[in-house]
């Protein structure tokens, strides 16, 4: 079995709710594909389902379904058929995100209240990624804030301030305040502010 091409004929939503790491294995002297299931907390001891391939409803996805209407819930499924946004009943994240086939969705109307919505989010539509605990989100944060501050200092130290005025066809005049920075080598140009100059003394 080529299981490389294989995947690439599964276009069912309900792929979406197992892990990429499908297997081809012997279960009871018979030929199937393991799929891992998607969720970090599978409710079945198997993790997974057996998709028998030497029965004549080798095609047929109804104990994928089965197993994820179980892990995921029946709206979830049904949403990800209809490439649809879940109904506000459900709160479950992965409702929300439920997608049409192996296309990803980006946004989501809802508005979450729970302080680990956060982990939920990062890891909608991807259910097999884990954080180890909230607390490995906000050292991340934390860090990448510390190491942008670094750089931005260093910026700031080599800023170069200008301002320059000028008198328009139309005899107003202005004055802009610009600042001047090289940053690998490469020139940048920035306008801080513009004012109309409401008199002129001479």
């Amino acid at each position: 079995y080529n299981l490389a091409a294989l995947k690439k004929t599964w276009h069912s939503p309900v792929y979406t709710f197992f892990s990429d790491n499908v297997s081809i294995q012997y279960y009871n002297n018979c030929l199937c594909h393991f799929f891992p299931c998607g969720s970090q907390k599978c409710k079945t001891k198997l993790g997974g389902v057996y998709h028998y391939q030497d029965t004549k409803d080798k095609f047929s996805m109804t104990n994928l379904k089965h197993h994820a209407i179980g892990c995921f819930s029946e709206d979830a499924v049904n949403n990800a058929h209809k490439g649809k946004d879940a109904g506000t009943n459900s709160g479950l994240i992965f409702v929300a995100f439920a997608c049409q086939g192996q296309q990803p969705v980006n946004y989501t109307h809802r508005a979450h209240k729970l302080r680990s919505w956060l982990c939920e989010l990062l890891c909608a539509g991807h259910p097999n990624i884990h954080l180890p605990s909230p607390d490995t989100l906000s050292c991340n944060i934390k860090m990448a804030f510390e190491l942008c501050g670094q750089c931005v200092g260093k910026i700031l130290r080599h800023l170069h301030f200008a301002m320059d005025a000028w008198t328009s066809p139309n005899h107003w005049a202005f004055v802009v305040w610009t600042v001047h920075l090289e940053h690998e080598g490469k020139m940048f140009s920035f306008f801080l502010d513009i004012v109309e100059v409401a008199e002129v003394r001479y």
